[in-house]
């Protein structure tokens, strides 16, 4: 097993120098704060990589949940009546800005203004 995961890191390469790079362009965006200091129910603007993202069921009412993470800490953007965004997923660079609070001891905004931001690899 541990052979097959080294070919695969050897093959296909690790993704943690990238993701480093991509958080110190986050915390260079102007007017962005790390969500460590984050303060609940204040409008804030943060930055960090797309750590996750969740789908509502089909019977469910439409509910896209992002996470993202600026290595600080993490936060949820919650999207009512969409499912999906084109170009949020795993990976990708973004800018949050809403009103934070916290909910089962996680920080939530619920439609919050987002911005994509290119990196390198959009480049390409």
């Amino acid at each position: 097993m541990l052979n097959l995961i080294t070919r695969f890191v050897r093959d296909y390469g690790s993704r943690d120098a990238e993701v480093r790079a991509d958080l110190r362009l986050a915390s260079q965006i102007p007017g962005v704060i790390s969500i460590e200091e984050l303060k609940p129910r204040q409008m804030s603007r943060v930055a960090g990589v797309v750590s996750a993202t969740t789908r509502s069921c089909v019977g469910d009412n439409p509910r896209l949940t992002v996470t993202v993470s600026d290595g600080t800490g993490e936060v949820q953007a919650q999207f009512l009546g969409r499912r999906e965004i084109s170009g949020i997923k795993p990976g990708a660079l973004v800018v949050l800005e809403g009103r934070f609070c916290e909910h089962e001891g996680e920080l939530r905004a619920h439609n919050p203004v987002y911005e994509l931001i290119q990196t390198r690899d959009d480049h390409e």
